[in-house]
């Protein structure tokens, strides 16, 4: 009988090293994660730069692969399927690339589990804590652009809810936040007092798609949390990124997401430039730690 077939896709680079930090660390990981393989790890990287070659797609490849009970297990970056020569924020080129990891040895996946780190709205801190849900909400920073390299959303400033993702989430336990809480990181600036791991279906990550510039964030990330709020959606603001809305249309199998939470919506420059490094690294570890002391649950289910 074929394993069931979990893939875990992260976004950048810099995010997945934490969370392949902690899948590999016994100290971090439940004893119920097994078989542990580098498949591609460490990973080198090459900058590109133009007036050098258009280099060819790399392979599409995991970083890790492991067991969870029944279960096979994938980990992937996606920004390391990615060609270099293109910018590693375009939304068009994490769909192009992404079903190299979805149909990776021709069985279609169980569960597809987006990860990254994200800011969010909320009324209190949340710096350090992970949100988890299973549905999203995309909006295209530019609707209305003929550029190319676009990406047009399938379903864009709507609900995109995921039924056998919101079974998998009702049926985590309270008592499973507990061991992944006690790992948690705190990060330098503003960290939540406790950091908490939260689930529930009425969180919903919203994703700006189509931002290649940073600059751009301040304004279109607005823009979305007011689509958001037009629409009345019945929800949380869970979360706010780029990518967790790309990976949920690359597949119709059953999805959750997985957020690290580094900075309260609109403060990225307050809570996250100054220390980039640690706050990004401390806030995708527990991500990471979330995602490992979920998964015995998530395999079961």
């Amino acid at each position: 009988m074929t394993a069931k077939r979990i893939v875990i896709i992260v976004n950048k680079w810099w995010e997945c090293d934490p969370i392949t930090s902690v899948l590999l660390h016994d100290k971090a990981r439940p004893a119920e994660i097994k078989d542990l393989k580098a498949v591609r790890y460490p990973t080198q990287r090459v900058k590109w730069k133009v007036g050098d070659e258009v280099p060819s797609d790399p392979e599409a490849l995991p970083r890790l692969t492991f067991t969870v009970g029944a279960a096979s297990v994938e980990l992937w970056c996606l920004e390391e399927l990615m060609n270099r020569s293109v910018n590693s924020s375009s939304s068009a080129e994490k769909a192009r690339v992404l079903p190299g990891a979805i149909n990776y040895g021709g069985t279609q996946p169980v569960m597809v589990i987006a990860m990254g780190t994200a800011g969010i709205v909320a009324k209190e801190n949340m710096n350090g804590s992970v949100v988890v849900g299973s549905s999203v909400f995309i909006h295209d920073a530019f609707p209305e652009s003929i550029a190319t390299g676009m990406w047009k959303p399938p379903q864009p400033d709507m609900l995109i809810a995921s039924a056998k993702g919101a079974v998998t989430i009702g049926g985590l336990k309270d008592f499973e936040r507990l061991p992944a809480e006690g790992r948690f990181m705190v990060p330098p600036i503003a960290p939540a007092v406790p950091m908490r791991l939260v689930f529930g279906n009425g969180y919903i990550s919203v994703g700006i798609v189509n931002v290649t510039n940073y600059d751009d964030y301040i304004w279109a990330d607005d823009a979305a949390i007011q689509e958001f709020k037009q629409k009345a959606v019945h929800g949380h603001i869970g979360s706010v990124e780029t990518t967790h809305g790309i990976i949920r249309s690359a597949s119709d199998a059953p999805f959750i997401f997985i957020s690290g939470i580094t900075d309260a919506e609109g403060a990225f420059d307050y809570q996250v430039a100054p220390r980039v490094y640690a706050q990004n690294t401390a806030c995708a570890h527990n991500a990471g730690v979330a995602l490992a002391w979920l998964l015995p649950s998530i395999a079961n289910l």
